[in-house]
């Protein structure tokens, strides 16, 4: 190996190091956040710029429209909060694996999304969520008890999408 061989992969190593820890320190920040979230905790790990796509739910786009987003779903499941179960990452992608946990109706929902993030300044400027919504669905329409909260939510929904 000659020696401007060894500077270069020296160099892409140090590189790939740099980007583990600001990646690390990112994920560190979502699952603190997640681990005991509200609203505005959340929305402070997002880009001005953030763009949501996820089911049930039209394309977030900016940081107004995030803050929005959240306040419905703590709305529907006041007590959720996530755990990141595993992550990676690629150049400036990073994937996290996140069970969300909270009472619906009464009773206890989860499910476990994996979100593909892209980073930009540290924050998160596009989040794309993969989950199954169907557990969810399920559990609005055969909990009457989770209606009302399911309204409040649908209600914030429009007067946002008016202003």
């Amino acid at each position: 190996m000659t020696t401007s061989t060894r500077d270069a992969t020296a160099a892409a190593a140090a590189e790939l190091d740099k980007g583990r820890g600001e990646v690390a320190d990112f994920v560190g920040r979502f699952e603190r956040a997640w681990a005991d979230p509200d609203p505005e905790r959340i929305n402070a790990l997002v880009h001005p710029d953030i763009e949501f796509i996820q089911p049930l739910e039209g394309v977030v786009r900016g940081h107004e429209e995030a803050l929005a987003f959240w306040r419905r779903l703590f709305t529907l499941i006041p007590d959720i909060h996530g755990e990141v179960l595993s992550w990676g990452f690629g150049d400036d992608i990073v994937f996290i694996e996140l069970r969300m946990i909270g009472t619906l109706g009464g009773k206890p929902i989860e499910w476990v999304t994996l979100d593909r993030i892209r980073l930009e300044d540290g924050k998160v400027r596009q989040r794309i969520a993969y989950f199954n919504p169907l557990p969810l669905v399920r559990a609005v329409v055969t909990r009457p008890r989770a209606w009302p909260r399911w309204l409040a939510a649908q209600r914030q929904s429009v007067r946002q999408a008016s202003i």
